[in-house]
C-alpha cells in the first residue's frame, strides 16, 4: 500500500524576509558582562582596601592608647613627687637646716592710701596690687 501523493508547497521568499541559518544568530554582547565584572572586581578591591585601612588605623589607635597609659602613669608619679616635695614637715626641716627660724614678734606694716577703717582684706589687697603694679 502506498500513500496517496500530495503536493508539497514550495516556499517562495517574500520581499523583506530572509532565511535564518543557525550560524547567523547574533552573538550575546560580551562587552556588557566584562564591564559588570570589572565594576564588581573594583568594588571588591575597594572593600579590601577600606578594611585594611581600618585595621591599620586600629593599630595606630592601640599604640596611641598604650602611650596614653604610659603618660598617665608618669603623670601620677609626678603628682606624688610634687606632693612629697610640698610636704610642710619636709619644708620645715630644710628651712631649719638653712638657719631659718620663726620670728619673735610680728610687725604690721601700714601703707598709706590703702584701705581705711572698715575696709575688708580683699579690698585692701586689690588696692595694694594696684599700687604695686603702677610703680616701675
Amino acid at each position: 500500500m502506498t500513500a496517496p501523493a500530495r503536493s508539497v508547497p514550495i516556499l517562495v521568499p517574500r520581499a523583506g524576509l530572509r532565511v535564518v541559518v543557525e550560524s547567523d544568530r547574533r552573538r550575546v554582547p560580551i562587552g556588557g558582562w566584562i564591564l559588570v565584572a570589572s565594576v564588581l572586581f573594583a568594588a571588591f578591591l575597594g572593600m579590601i582596601w577600606s578594611r585594611t585601612a581600618l585595621d591599620h588605623n586600629a593599630f595606630d589607635i592601640q599604640e596611641i592608647e598604650y602611650q596614653i597609659e604610659i603618660e598617665e602613669a608618669r603623670y601620677w608619679e609626678l603628682r606624688l613627687e610634687a606632693a612629697r616635695l610640698q610636704d610642710p614637715a619636709r619644708i620645715t626641716t630644710l628651712a631649719e637646716e638653712m638657719g631659718m627660724v620663726y620670728p619673735d614678734q610680728v610687725r604690721t606694716i601700714v601703707v598709706s592710701g590703702v584701705g581705711g577703717p572698715g575696709a575688708d582684706a580683699e579690698d585692701r589687697w586689690a588696692e595694694l596690687k594696684g599700687l604695686l603694679s603702677a610703680s616701675p
